[in-house]
């Protein structure tokens, strides 16, 4: 598995607010990108934090992050979650989003998927 070499991700005030939520800190978000496996689905990147990802010897300081998934589009974090079977869902989505119907496509963009700034 490939291990790629974040040094910057964008955090929209949504991912923000997730972060808060769900007790997953900055440190957390930086260790899930770079150990995390990664699976590029519906247009977006989804870094998912299994068992398997945990390196020998950290065991017991990374059982906690089991389960933690990012969403990340165009360098900017939308979201975050823990769910320990979230990887099955994950790959289970389409490799490529669908296609809107045109009258979807005129309305503005929701603050979720919002290109950061």
């Amino acid at each position: 598995m490939k291990r790629m070499n974040i040094t910057r991700v964008h955090i929209s005030r949504h991912a923000a607010q997730r972060l808060a939520q769900r007790g997953i800190s900055l440190e957390d978000v930086h260790l899930v990108l770079r150990l995390g496996q990664r699976l590029h689905r519906t247009g977006v990147t989804f870094y998912f934090f299994g068992r398997r990802q945990i390196p020998p010897g950290l065991e017991r300081e990374l059982e906690r992050l089991v389960g933690t998934t990012l969403i990340v589009s165009n360098g900017c974090l939308i979201t975050a979650y823990r769910n320990k079977r979230a990887i099955a869902v994950i790959k289970k989505k389409p490799k490529r989003r669908a296609r809107l119907s045109p009258v979807l496509e005129v309305l503005p963009e929701t603050d979720l998927w919002r290109r950061c700034a």
